[in-house]
């Protein structure tokens, strides 16, 4: 039993032995290993930093054209304004020269119907006038 005990105390030293080893060579490694990682870390930190300059870029891409956008929206509903404003002034003129063309036809009208009376009235007084001679 003795012996059991110590072949298990043995084994147990050997394993934690090994542990120790391998922990002994993990230490060597872990400066390497920590140069890696902030190597690593550098890395990604660099790419974050581009990742962002990116982002930042075509959110300033986005604020420009949707700025050119909205100017050019307030462009051509001005112009649409001057457009109705425009089309309301001709639509005014428009009525007032057609208020003075019926007009200008009524008294063409009643200046025909003069010229015919007095074409009548010329005629009548023309073979009255043969009719004395």
């Amino acid at each position: 039993v003795q012996l059991q005990d110590r072949n298990e105390r043995l084994y147990q030293l050997g394993d934690q032995q090994e542990r120790m080893e391998k922990l002994a060579g993990s230490k060597t490694d872990l400066p390497a290993k920590m140069v890696f990682s902030e190597e690593e870390k550098l890395k990604i930190s660099k790419d974050l930093v581009d990742l962002q300059i990116e982002t930042n870029k075509m959110k300033e891409q986005y604020e420009t054209e949707n700025f050119e956008l909205k100017n050019m929206i307030l462009a051509l509903e001005n112009r649409v304004l001057e457009l109705e404003l425009c089309s309301e002034k001709v639509t005014g003129e428009r009525d007032t020269l057609r208020e003075r063309l019926d007009a200008l036809e009524s008294s063409r009208k009643e200046l025909a119907d003069e010229y015919i009376i007095l074409k009548s009235n010329y005629l009548a007084l023309g073979k009255e006038l043969e009719q004395e001679v």
